[in-house]
């Protein structure tokens, strides 16, 4: 099924794309999020698992306005334009920033980005994951939700013009 093929979208664009592992996602000017892929630990957030072989919606994300999606093997992330993030999918080494190491195949709200900076960037990696926010008037923080080795971690570093705390 590795046969490109077009995909129509009346009046919206996509503006931000990732690839993992064996999923894609992208998200679209108007803020919504579309998965499709390999499914197998929930990475799509679709609530079930099992391959999507065409781009889907992301039901579950209604009423949030997505800003940026990140793809890492078999997890991904997406943040919003009011500074959420939510995770979904392989969850072995606490990569999802949950606190725990249980997959989940629907997206969940990481509530420790309630009250930070705007959010810059987005990154997943193989089994890690990490956010980057701040502004003119605040420093950027990157946030890295979890390391590989099953390593469980949430970890702040702020930089500045000068230093790195």
């Amino acid at each position: 099924n590795n046969v490109p093929s077009r995909l129509w979208l009346k009046n919206d664009i996509p503006v931000h794309i990732s690839c993992g592992q064996s999923h894609s996602a992208f998200v679209t000017e108007q803020g919504r999020l579309f998965v499709f892929g390999n499914n197998n630990r929930g990475q799509l957030g679709l609530q079930t698992k099992g391959p999507v072989n065409k781009p889907t919606c992301v039901k579950v994300l209604k009423g949030e306005r997505a800003q940026f999606v990140a793809c890492g093997t078999d997890h991904t992330l997406v943040s919003t334009s009011q500074g959420e993030i939510f995770a979904a999918g392989g969850n072995s080494d606490g990569q999802l920033g949950l606190g725990h190491c249980n997959d989940s195949v629907s997206f969940r709200r990481l509530h420790p980005f309630c009250d930070y900076a705007p959010i810059k960037l987005l990154s997943a990696g193989g089994h890690t994951s990490a956010a980057l926010t701040g502004n003119n008037d605040i420093p950027l923080f990157i946030h890295l939700l979890a390391i590989h080795d099953s390593y469980i971690a949430y970890r702040n570093y702020v930089f500045t013009k000068y230093s790195c705390k």
